[in-house]
Parts: structure tokens; C-alpha cells; sequence
């Protein structure tokens, strides 16, 4: 480099290079680049002269300057291709790359470390990355190849699976027996909700998961998968609510102090079961902000639970408002009835500001001043649309002024939606978790011109409007499920008064969605056990040519789970849904197997009797429900039988042991095949089917 310096002259300086990467030496310079040996750098050269700079120890290369890259230099070469297939290695296995794994202390043990890898029924690849970094989610893909037709059945746990007082499990055997017949009904797995009342009760930050291990520990043992839901809501004050889980105590005391982060009516009612989107920005919650409380809870599941997401943990559904749905709480049943139009819920000081911004954004700001509209157009809940003077035929709504207000109240709902949403798929981004959002079936009011309860709750759709595309394409930008419910109502069943059509409004969200190439999923909005019910819900999830993603049936209870009718119908319901079509004929099987001797000593069962026209049912080989059918059965003295059993029981273990009392126990099922039996109950009736 200092070759034609003269003496006394500072030597040229080189030109600078790109860096080489993969070299180890502290020299930049590659060996392409030294000179040769005998030149201006090596021995006698320029680099010998005084005031010229050291030679590197890396350039005393081979004194043959044709001879290529030696052994070391071909194996750095191989260092980039090494690390990329460690990394993808570490994704596959469900770990970020170059992430360790958290530690495995105070968890509950993992099924995958225990028994080996478990099959999975959904396989989705990685979660691909787009150009601006957001993390999206995979379709899941059933195992069948016949992807189209399958329809994964899930069952809804109960509210309080988890006791809200204590964090413990309710009745950890009751629900193992339930799982275990769950699964041999053939359900891909059941649903529970995540609690923030419970999770973060003691204080802001304060995590406890003591209840939700258990279950989580349950229903990996039994085999089955787990929807999670991210409950950020109140329990109690819907329909179906059987328990009552408020938010935080800490999150409530804050709501004393500033009644504004609560929606508000305009009759200045607070409703405390969700947090009001308007206050998803404000830090009055002990430093944070609504939006960072959600965010941290979510990373705490998902920081908890690593080792159970996908295999065991297939889902989960992120809360977006009251009862878990995307809406505003227009309708609380404390103030509403069936079927009113509701009330808009955007009279507290963050929405009202929210609102004047956009006025004046838009270049009106006299409207921020003037709307919402006056109570007095709007009516109260439970008034219908034709008493009033906003949602009548020809009323407010059609009006410019009022498509700027209902345009500005459904775009804060889904701005909400989506900041929560970008907040999870960064919290579950390379899980190949699959996420979903619910959103609420209001079906009343429906036939309307201004689908006056589908206006107030939020969804933007009236005779000239769509209300439903914009949520799928905002659910579909961020790679998360749709999941609606109302599945099981037909357009005859609700009274004309109503103005309900729920058929056609599930349809209408099937096609929106694959417009919007949205996954979608569906529910039932009521308990449902006939067998209309059922065959609706099938109807709804398989036709069109093409199945929904998943289906979750509303509820696991005594009432389902009576081994009875209901039972049997939604035994027959599992088996269509894996199967794809109605089954004509069903035959059930006794749930226990038992011994003849242990099946003597246990009451017979009833029947209820079925309506004319209903499919045969088949029992142990034998119809014995359907059309045409004529049995003579026994009906037990069910008094008689209960004094004489410890009677029974005390001779049965003085001969065979206490293994044949469990077994008779066990079989209190099956049939008797000879009435009268010495050992059964007396005979006292007989009843013709």
C-alpha cells in the first residue's frame, strides 16, 4: 500500500473495504486482498521501512498468490447456512429462534415430554412474517384430506369451572367423568374461559394461575384440546350467566374515582361489565393503560402455557367487549327486553372528546357538539324501531348528518378490535396458536330498513349498507378466526313481531367472511337439545359446498349430560358432524361396560317417550324409540329399590368384594332383561311406549 511513497512522505492510506463477516482474524482486509509475498508488504517491502505500519499476522498467507480458499475459510463459508436451519429447527419445535426456553418450575407437566410428541389433528406451518413485520397466523389444516367437509366439534366448559373465590377447580372428578365422555362422543376438545377477575385479582401485575393449571393439566391427561378465551369482561348480568366474576377489584376501585372509563348511556347509566374503548389510551390504571393491561395478561398465558401451545392449547379467542363479543352493551338485561332496539353507549368523556376530533378532522365541527342524537329521537331500550324518531322508516338515520355519526361509532369499535388484536398477534406471534374474536348474532330487529339493535351494538348495516365485511377484512388483515353465533335459530321459530331472521343473517356472515378470505367459526347463542336444534346447527355449519373451521356447542351441564334423550341426541350430533351427514338411524352404547351379575342389582331405565316422527333410536342392539315402536317396559319403584340397597350392597361384598358394588354401581344403566328379579326392584306398574 505505501508502494511509490517517497521518503519523509506520510504513506497512502488504503481504500476502505466492506467488513468481512465471517473471518475471526481483527484484521477487515479478506486474503484476496494482501499482497503478495516479496511485494510492497511482505519482507523488504515498503511495510519494513520506518514510520510504515505493522503487518497484520493474518496476511502471511502461501507464498503461491493463485491458490484458492483454504479448509478453514470453506467451513465459515457453511456458518450462515448452519444457523438458518438451527433457527428453523427451533420454530418447528413451537421456541422463537435463538430464545431459550423459560424453566419448567411450578408448571404442570407436560403431556409431549412424558409420552412422546402427540398427535396433532391441526397442522399449521410457522407463522409467516410479512413485509412489515406482523406476525400472521397459518391456516390450520386437518389431518383428513378432505379438508372441506370436516368440522371439529367443541363443547363450552361452565362459567365457573374455576371458582372465582378461591382459584381452585370445581369438582376436578365430575369434570375428569364429563371430559372422558366427551371424548368417546368423538368432541375434538372443549372451551373455558381465562378469567381476568380471577387471574388479577390480588393487584395490578399479580398473576395467579393455580386454578388454570389444573385444568389445563386435566384436559391434556384425558386427550382432548383447549379454547382459551381471554375474558376480559364481567360474568353475570347476560343471558346464560349462572355465576358472577366482576373485573379486578383494583380495576373497580379506579372506576369509583373516574366514572368516565365506563360506557355510558344517555341517561348517564354506567355499565361496569367491560371497560369503555374510549379510555384505551388513558393511564389511570396504576401506570398503564387498558390496552397495556390486556397486553400483559396475554403474554402471562402465553409465557405460562408454552409448552401446551399448539398440542394442547389449540386456540385462543381474544375478548373484544361485554360477554366476550365485539360490541357495545346496548342491551343489558337490566334496563333492556326482547326484542328493543337498544341504546348507543357513547356518552362518557373519552368518547364524547373522541368525537369531536373527528368533526373537526372532517371539517364539521358543529357536529361534535350536536351528536349523539337527543334521547328523546332515540327512544329508550326496549322500544321497537317504528316508535321512534331516529331508526322509523324516514327517519334521522337517513340522513347525512347521521351517516357521519354512525359511521364514526361503528370505526371505534373496530379501531378497538384491531389495536387489541395487533396486541395478541405479536404476544402469540411463532406459537402456531390459531386466534379468533367472536361477534355478537344480533338477529332481532333484522328485518328492518335500519336494523335498529345491530346499529346500537355497533355493526354498521342497514337495507343500503354492509355492516359485516369491514370486521372480516380488519379479522382477515390480522390472520384471526370469526367466529359467530345464533347457529342453531331458524327465520319460523322467533315470533314475526320480532323481526328476527337469523338464517339469513348467519348466511350473510359466511359470505362475507369468504369474501374477505376470513376463516369463520360458529356457535350456538341458546342451549339447544331437540333434534331441530341439532340439525339446524348442522345445516348451518355444512352447507354451501364448504364447512366452517370449527363449531363450539353451548353448554356442558346436568342438563346435556343426563344420560337420557339429551345425551343420545347430542352423541348423534358428534357422530354427524365427524361423519358429515345425517345419520337415519343412531344406535348409542350403554356408556360402561358391566357384568351381568353387577348389571342384576341396578335399576332399569326409563325412557322418556319421543313424539311421532321422530329417527329411531337403537339401544343395545334394539330399537327402542322412533315411530311404530310398542314395548312394555318396567317403571321402577325407585323408593322401594333405595331402602332396600345397602341391604343389597352388604350381601354383594360379603361374596364378591367391594370390586362387585363398584361394578354394580357402575352398571346402573343397563336394562333388565327379566322382570321381577329377586335381587331388583319390585315391579309396581307397567307403561306402554
Amino acid at each position: 500500500w505505501a508502494a511509490g511513497s517517497r521518503p519523509g512522505q506520510t504513506p497512502r492510506q488504503p481504500p476502505p473495504t466492506a467488513p468481512n463477516r465471517l473471518s475471526t482474524s481483527p484484521c477487515r482486509a479478506s486474503p484476496s486482498d494482501m499482497p503478495p509475498a516479496g511485494g510492497p508488504g511482505g519482507p523488504g517491502g515498503a511495510s519494513s521501512r520506518p514510520g510504515a505500519p505493522p503487518p497484520c499476522p493474518a496476511r502471511r498467507l502461501s507464498p503461491s498468490p493463485r491458490r484458492g480458499p483454504g479448509l478453514p475459510r470453506a467451513l465459515l463459508s457453511l456458518l450462515p447456512v448452519l444457523s438458518l436451519l438451527s433457527a428453523a429447527a427451533a420454530e418447528m419445535h413451537g421456541g422463537a429462534p435463538g430464545l431459550a426456553q423459560p424453566p419448567d418450575a411450578g408448571l404442570p407437566p407436560r403431556p409431549a415430554l412424558e409420552m412422546g410428541e402427540p398427535r396433532r389433528r391441526w397442522r399449521g406451518g410457522p407463522a409467516k412474517v410479512s413485509d412489515k413485520g406482523r406476525g400472521r397466523l397459518t391456516r390450520p389444516r386437518c389431518k383428513s384430506d378432505d379438508w372441506s367437509k370436516k368440522v371439529p366439534l367443541f363443547v363450552m366448559l361452565p362459567l365457573d369451572t374455576v371458582h372465582p373465590e378461591n382459584n381452585t377447580l370445581n369438582n376436578p372428578e365430575i369434570l375428569r367423568e364429563r371430559l372422558v365422555e366427551l371424548k368417546r362422543a368423538g368432541c375434538e376438545g372443549v372451551m373455558a374461559d381465562i378469567w381476568w377477575g380471577i387471574v388479577e385479582a390480588k393487584g395490578p401485575l399479580m398473576y395467579d394461575w393455580s386454578g388454570y393449571d389444573e385444568l389445563v393439566s386435566t384436559v391434556a391427561d384425558v386427550g382432548l384440546k383447549l379454547q382459551a378465551v381471554m375474558s376480559f369482561h364481567q360474568c353475570g348480568g347476560n343471558v346464560g350467566d349462572e355465576c358472577t366474576v366482576t373485573l379486578p377489584p383494583w380495576v373497580l376501585k379506579v372506576g369509583e374515582l373516574n366514572h368516565d372509563v365506563w360506557y355510558t348511556d344517555m341517561d348517564r347509566n354506567r355499565n361496569t361489565e367491560y371497560l369503555s374503548l374510549g379510555a384505551d389510551h388513558a393511564r389511570v390504571f396504576f401506570g398503564r393503560t387498558p390496552l397495556e393491561m390486556y397486553r400483559d395478561l396475554m403474554q402471562s398465558f402465553a409465557d405460562r402455557y408454552l409448552h401446551f401451545i399448539p398440542d394442547v392449547i389449540i386456540e385462543a379467542q381474544i375478548g373484544l367487549g361485554p360477554a366476550g363479543e365485539m360490541r357495545y352493551p346496548s342491551y343489558p338485561l337490566k334496563h333492556w327486553a326482547f326484542p328493543g332496539s337498544g341504546q348507543f353507549q357513547c356518552y362518557d368523556r373519552y368518547m364524547r372528546k373522541d368525537l369531536i376530533q373527528a368533526a373537526i378532522k372532517c371539517g364539521k365541527p358543529d357536529l361534535g357538539l350536536v351528536w349523539p342524537p337527543h334521547p328523546d329521537d332515540v327512544g329508550v331500550y326496549s322500544w321497537a324501531p317504528e316508535h321512534t324518531q331516529f331508526f322509523k322508516d324516514g327517519g334521522i338515520w337517513e340522513t347525512p348528518e347521521a351517516d357521519f355519526f354512525l359511521k364514526w361509532y361503528s370505526n371505534a369499535l373496530i379501531r378497538h378490535g384491531e389495536e387489541v388484536l395487533k396486541h395478541a398477534t405479536n404476544v402469540f406471534k411463532g406459537t402456531n396458536i390459531i386466534l379468533a374474536a367472536k361477534v355478537a348474532g344480533i338477529h332481532w330487529q333484522a328485518g328492518t330498513n335500519s336494523h335498529s339493535a345491530e346499529v346500537t351494538a355497533g355493526y354498521y348495516r342497514t337495507v343500503n349498507r354492509d355492516g359485516y365485511g369491514p370486521i372480516a377484512q380488519m379479522f382477515a388483515r390480522h390472520g384471526v378466526m370469526f367466529d359467530f353465533t345464533c347457529l342453531e335459530m331458524s327465520n319460523t321459530e322467533i315470533p314475526e313481531w320480532a323481526r328476527s331472521k337469523p338464517s339469513d343473517l348467519v348466511q350473510l356472515v359466511k359470505l362475507k367472511t369468504a369474501e374477505k378470505r376470513c376463516l369463520m367459526a360458529g356457535e350456538n347463542a341458546l342451549p339447544r337439545h331437540d333434534r331441530k336444534g341439532y340439525e339446524k346447527m348442522q345445516e348451518a355449519c355444512l352447507a354451501g359446498g364448504k364447512s366452517i373451521a370449527s363449531f363450539t356447542y353451548l353448554r356442558l351441564g346436568h342438563d346435556m349430560m343426563d344420560m337420557g334423550p339429551n345425551w343420545f341426541e347430542f352423541s348423534r350430533f358428534a357422530a354427524e358432524m365427524a361423519h358429515c351427514k345425517v345419520l337415519p338411524t343412531w344406535s348409542a352404547p350403554p356408556p360402561i361396560r358391566q357384568s351381568r351379575r353387577a348389571g342384576s342389582h341396578a335399576p332399569p331405565l326409563v325412557f322418556h317417550h319421543h313424539e311421532d316422527g321422530d329417527s329411531p333410536v337403537f339401544f343395545g342392539g334394539r330399537q327402542i324409540m322412533g315411530p311404530g315402536v310398542r314395548r312394555t317396559i318396567t317403571e321402577p319403584d325407585l323408593d322401594a329399590w333405595e331402602a332396600s340397597k345397602a341391604t343389597r350392597q352388604k350381601s354383594v361384598q360379603g361374596e364378591f368384594g367391594s370390586g362387585v358394588q363398584a361394578g354394580a354401581v357402575a352398571g346402573r344403566y343397563a336394562t333388565q332383561e327379566r322382570q321381577g328379579s329377586e335381587d331388583g326392584p319390585p315391579s309396581s306398574s307397567r307403561v306402554t311406549v
